[in-house]
């Protein structure tokens, strides 16, 4: 990962959303809103900033997992 994620921020951004699920930005805007994925909306208009809460998104990777039997 981007060095971003070694800080202790409770936040992912898109970006590192999708490098991270390695899917496009809009593949991660479709997932998110589908999953209900809480966004937070730093700065206004275009040249704002979207994150998504770090538990929620690691809550919703375990609720994706596929145990194999």
């Amino acid at each position: 990962m981007k060095k971003a994620e070694t800080i202790d921020s409770p936040f992912f951004s898109p970006g590192e959303l999708a490098e991270r699920w390695r899917c496009s930005r809009s593949s991660v805007d479709r997932i998110a809103r589908r999953a209900k994925l809480t966004r937070f909306c730093l700065g206004d208009g275009k040249n704002g900033s979207i994150r998504f809460c770090r538990k929620e998104v690691y809550d919703y990777e375990a609720s994706r997992q596929i145990v194999m039997r």
